[in-house]
This record gives C-alpha cells, sequence and structure tokens, in this order.
C-alpha cells in the first residue's frame, strides 16, 4: 500500500526555492518564464481591480457544492470518461499535453507523450532530464550521486557520496583546479602535508561496484571538512579531466544540501502519484511554471484517473496500453477529499486561519460588503471557495486535487490572473502559508 508523501513534496519544494521543472509558460496567460516561486504572495481570491460584480455566476466545469467536497461525483466522473488508459491518453493528454507537432511535450521534448506507448515509456525513468542548468533541478530527481575513496593516506577506509564539482579558473579560461565537495566530512589528516593523495570514483549499480575513474596524487584536503581539491588540473590526464567535467555523478548538483535521491522521484512512478513528478508538476506541487501550457487544464476527475492509472501501472497488466484503471481499488481516490493524520493541513485549524487572519478583514473579503461577493469569514469561506471566480468564471476557485487550476493559488501567487495579486497593501502571504493551502488543495480541499 502507498505511503502518503506529500508532506515531502512540500518540504523539497521548499528547499529547491523557486528552481526549475522543464519550462513553460502559464495556462493564465503570465509569462512563467522558468519559474513558480512568485515568493511575494498574497491571500484571497477575486479582489483587485478588475471590475468584479461579485455575482459569483459563471461555468467552472466542477460539479457545485456548498457542503463537503463531492469526492463521489469526481470519482464517478472519471470512471464514466476514463475507463482505461487510452481513454485517458485521448481524451486528457494528447488535449493538454501534446496538440501540436514538435510543440509542448511531442518529439522534440522531454517527456515525449505524444502518443500512448511515447507515455507508457515514461514510467520509472528519471525526471528533470531535459534541465540544462543542474542548480535548477528539483531535489526528487537528483541521482544518487558517485562515490569517492582515497586509494592512498590516512583515510582509505573512507568512502563518501560526491554532493558536486566545481572548477576554478584563472579568469581567462584556464582551468586552475576543481574542488570536489562531499556528502560526508573527511575523517583524518593527510598522511603527509603537502603531499597529494589518490582518489578513485565509483559507481554502484544493480550488480556490483565500478570503477568510473581515477585520479593520482593531485587531491589535497583538511581533516573535517567535506571537500577536497584537485590540484594542477592542466596537468591531468585527458581522462581525468573529463571525469572531473563530464563524467561524475553528482548527488546534489543544485548545491542546496538536499540528497533528492534518499526521496527519489521518477517521471512516472509506478504504483506512487505522489512521487510522480509529471502529476505534481500539473498540480502545481513542485517547482516549475505551471501545467499544461496555454491549454485547458486538467479537472478534478481528471487528476484522480491519471493518480489511478498511475497506481495501477505497478500492478500486473498495468503497463498496458489497453489496462483498465482500477478507481475502486485506487487509494489515491479512496483518500480524495480526506486530509490524513498528522499531516497539518485541515482546512478548519490550518486554512480557516490563514484566511482568517490575511483575507476576511474589514474592506477586504469580510461579512460586511465583502470584495467581489467573496466572503471568507469562518461561517462562509469553504461555500464560497467552492464556487467559480467571478473574475475569470472559467477557473473554480478552488479546484479539488489542482492547486494549478485553483483561482485562489494564482491569486496568492500573482501568477497571471485578473485584477492585482491579494492581499491588496498586505505583506504577502510565507511560503509556509502557501505551502498549506496547496497541500490542503492536493489532497482534495476537505471541507474538514
Amino acid at each position: 500500500m502507498r505511503t502518503r508523501s506529500f508532506a515531502t513534496v512540500v518540504s523539497l519544494w521548499l528547499a529547491a526555492g523557486c528552481q526549475v521543472g522543464d519550462g513553460g509558460r502559464s495556462q493564465f496567460g503570465a509569462d512563467g518564464g522558468d519559474s513558480t516561486g512568485e515568493a511575494g504572495s498574497a491571500t484571497d481570491a477575486d479582489g483587485g481591480s478588475s471590475g468584479d460584480d461579485g455575482s459569483g455566476s459563471g461555468e467552472s466545469g466542477e460539479p457545485a457544492d456548498t457542503g463537503a467536497t463531492p469526492a463521489a461525483e469526481y470519482i464517478d466522473e472519471a470512471k464514466k470518461e476514463f475507463p482505461t488508459y487510452l481513454d485517458l491518453h485521448g481524451k486528457v493528454i494528447t488535449r493538454t499535453c501534446s496538440p501540436n507537432g514538435g510543440v509542448c511535450h511531442n518529439e522534440k521534448e522531454y517527456p515525449d507523450l505524444h502518443t500512448p506507448d511515447t507515455m507508457l515509456s515514461m514510467l520509472d525513468v528519471p525526471c528533470n532530464l531535459a534541465e540544462t542548468d543542474p542548480l535548477n533541478l528539483f531535489d526528487g530527481c537528483e541521482p544518487t550521486g558517485d562515490r569517492l575513496r582515497f586509494t592512498t593516506g590516512n583515510n582509505t577506509t573512507f568512502s563518501s557520496e560526491i554532493a558536486y564539482v566545481v572548477l576554478n579558473d584563472d579568469g581567462m579560461g584556464t582551468t586552475l583546479n576543481a574542488v570536489i565537495y562531499l556528502r560526508d566530512a573527511i575523517p583524518n589528516a593527510m598522511a603527509m602535508p603537502g603531499v597529494f593523495e589518490s582518489i578513485v570514483i565509483e559507481r554502484q549499480t544493480a550488480n556490483a561496484m565500478l570503477t568510473v575513474g581515477m585520479i593520482d596524487a593531485a587531491a589535497s584536503y583538511a581533516p573535517g571538512m567535506t571537500a577536497l581539491q584537485i590540484n594542477g588540473f592542466e596537468m591531468l590526464s585527458t581522462d581525468a579531466k573529463t571525469l572531473l567535467q563530464t563524467d561524475v555523478q553528482q548527488g546534489d548538483p543544485n548545491r542546496n544540501g538536499t540528497f533528492g535521491a534518499d526521496e527519489p522521484y521518477r517521471m512516472l512512478l509506478p504504483g506512487d502519484p505522489w512521487k510522480s513528478y509529471m502529476l505534481q508538476r500539473v498540480q502545481g506541487n513542485v517547482p516549475g511554471s505551471p501545467m499544461p501550457l496555454a491549454n485547458q487544464p486538467l479537472s478534478s476527475a481528471e487528476i484522480i484517473a491519471i493518480a489511478c492509472w498511475i497506481e495501477g501501472a505497478a500492478e500486473e497488466g498495468g503497463d498496458s496500453a489497453y489496462a483498465a484503471i482500477d478507481y475502486d481499488g485506487c487509494q489515491y481516490a479512496a483518500e480524495f477529499g480526506e486530509t490524513p493524520t498528522g499531516s497539518g493541513t485541515t482546512f478548519s485549524e490550518a486554512v480557516q486561519p490563514i484566511l482568517a487572519s490575511r483575507c476576511a478583514t474589514q474592506g477586504c473579503h469580510g461579512a460586511v460588503a465583502p470584495a467581489a461577493g467573496l466572503d471568507l469569514t469562518l461561517a462562509n469561506a469553504y461555500e464560497q471557495l467552492m464556487l467559480p471566480s467571478t473574475q475569470n468564471p472559467d477557473v473554480p476557485r478552488v479546484t479539488p486535487g489542482n492547486p494549478t487550476n485553483s483561482y485562489l493559488m494564482t491569486k496568492l501567487i500573482g501568477n497571471g490572473v485578473s485584477g492585482v495579486q491579494m492581499p491588496l497593501g498586505a505583506a504577502a502571504l510565507s511560503e509556509e502559508e502557501l505551502g498549506i493551502i496547496r497541500t490542503w488543495i492536493s489532497y482534495g480541499a476537505p471541507n474538514d
């Protein structure tokens, strides 16, 4: 049975700051560049200078309900519309992710999703492979790093995962040295100060530990440090230079101290929607521009369908193009609209206090003449958030399961919405507050 891991998603998202996924542009029209980390976001939904009539009318494409989140309705819709993987690909993926030849996720952009088979080939493969700048990698997509081991000196029993490698030059194109940063501190001093030592770089495979390369008599370091210097770079062999420049697999390439392979994501991880980068990117739970780009965003039923297909892909026959999606046995569907115990993201105890202190204030979204007709006081907030936006009636204020398609979140982060970012004239919400609201929506926006 899958273990809930969205708390890890949020912590990795925050740790990564505003780093990139695989590029893009928001479906709400804002040029997202390669980032969604607008840290200066503010609170709630429909205020601003857009001339709202406050009527709350409009079609959202989501089942309307003024009570509990209608999870059963979304699941029933998913069963009806997407009984098989082929239905899911034809009705959702083709429409949103690969509609144009050579554009979006077609043949020219990773991941290639333009046919059922190419999307199936994304099961259990690495994520963020299209990212060219290692500093922009999402933590969860970082690989397991190679290991460094000394072959001479006082530390021959020491081995550590390589975090990253930095090449230092003289400013005129000549590399002076390389510094290898390690996960663990080197315990002992050099055997003889001033006498360089040798190292070997190794990589663990499924079957054995393989040697990637060796560097003789060039390493210097100090005890207790997590870095060693490779001296005389230009004098190294061609193989040693290539090893340091390109061949070493780095465990923390974005250099933030988090080794993502400890909590690994895959592009689509069979059996685990929460560790499937593609779905988390669509939901906006990992850094990067909102997806899909410039196409219709996904509904609650479509999110459930993708999640349940990913879960089922781990079962026998689940990775077939003709696989039926097992909604009745899907843990994601069973838990949709429920907040896991201990998550700290219930509506009443976590979300509503944010709304009350930052939004439901006099002259804004309080009970008396609320801006845009949006009353976010305790008695009315949940009901109001389940209605369509008055500024953008095609986008629900909250789409359970999909923060990216929730107008509330776009107003909080100021990403391509009508009017202005909220709250007006007040300090922005913190990343922690945004993470609480994002998590609540991702769990299906339960009324708890």
